[in-house]
């Protein structure tokens, strides 16, 4: 049996999907609960500044290649 597992972020208010894209996960996590952080964590930046063009980058080629290369594999596409 093959599984696959995917990142999401859920609502438990709405018992919805907010997203399920990883690297905009990431963007939204580094900042969005920082007002339920202690003030050392909320300065954790896991998506600084400097690096976002080069992580942006990565992320498109990671998306683009990567995994519509896998998703088309997958289902007979390629």
């Amino acid at each position: 049996m093959i599984s696959f597992t995917v990142p999401i972020l859920w609502d438990n208010k709405l018992n919805t999907v907010v997203n399920n894209e990883s690297s905009e996960i990431i963007r939204i996590f580094n900042t969005a609960f920082n007002h339920l952080l202690p003030a050392d964590k909320a300065m954790v930046d896991i998506y600084p500044e400097a690096y976002r063009q080069e992580i942006d980058s990565i992320n498109e080629w990671v998306y683009d290649t990567v995994n519509s290369t896998f998703e088309s594999l997958w289902w007979g596409l390629a």
